[in-house]
């Protein structure tokens, strides 16, 4: 599993919309291998983890968010259902 700055200040911080080249988004925009996302999700999920919004990783931010269509579709599992029942999510705006 990797290690995220996605939980900081008492938060989980989601992005509040898919960015522009989501993987969640219709179409594959990020060339993945087929299959790719979905072995992404079940192992962020397994593993009690996320997937980070790829425009906040790799020194693009200095702060990591949770990618907002893996917080759409996992968002009633594991630490994320708790982190939203504890009213910790701030939503991180997007920039384009």
């Amino acid at each position: 599993m990797s290690r995220t700055n996605v939980y900081r200040d008492g938060k989980v911080h989601v992005m509040e919309r898919k960015c522009v080249t989501c993987i969640y988004r219709p179409g594959n925009l990020m060339h993945l291998e087929p299959g790719r996302k979905d072995g992404m999700q079940a192992d962020a999920i397994r593993d009690e983890g996320v997937i980070p919004c790829h425009q906040t990783i790799h020194g693009r931010r200095e702060q990591e968010s949770v990618c907002r269509g893996f917080f759409d579709v996992a968002k009633h599992e594991g630490l994320l259902a708790v982190a939203e029942r504890l009213d910790i999510i701030e939503f991180t705006p997007c920039e384009e």
